[in-house]
């Protein structure tokens, strides 16, 4: 409990976000679409909106945890990890070594997007001073990742 009011302490919307693409991603992909999810929970419904809004040809879950709980559209977009536009992951029940290759692997045109039931801090610290990772958006419940090469290195923290 005390590490989430530190994370709203420290995190902001869409108005404290200065990347473009992010912001388009808070405000049309989270914001704006919120209301028309029936996820099950706070967790799913960003996982759900996430993938609506990017709308990835390919798909590849780390672990099977969402493949199960997506609807039947993204199930038909799997695939393997070399060839996904996205890559899903949970933290809690993928290890860390796997979860290490996969974020090692990324390549400029992937997305990766993980879960987790506990706020794993250090691992965040991690990844966010990770000179190859030029993009770490934060939700206290989960976190995207990105290489893009043609985006300066930014840490956001979002409320959602």
């Amino acid at each position: 409990m005390f590490s989430y009011l530190q994370f709203l302490l420290k995190s902001t919307n869409e108005h404290g976000v200065h990347s473009p693409f992010v912001f388009n991603y808070i405000t049309k992909g989270l914001y704006q679409q919120k209301q028309n999810t029936t996820a099950a929970n706070k967790t799913n419904k960003w996982v759900m909106l996430t993938l609506n809004y990017f709308n990835p040809k390919t798909i590849y879950f780390l672990t099977n945890d969402f493949a199960l709980a997506t609807n039947e559209s993204i199930i038909k977009k799997k695939t393997n990890s070399t060839n996904a536009a996205f890559i899903v992951a949970n933290f809690n029940t993928v290890t860390y070594q796997s979860l290490t290759q996969a974020i090692n692997t990324l390549t400029n045109d992937q997305l990766l997007l993980i879960t987790y039931n506990t706020y794993p801090k250090k691992f965040l610290n991690d990844i966010k001073s990770n000179s190859e990772i030029t993009l770490v958006i934060d939700f206290y419940y989960g976190c995207l990742l990105s290489k893009r090469t043609e985006q300066p290195k930014q840490n956001f923290r979002i409320r959602f």
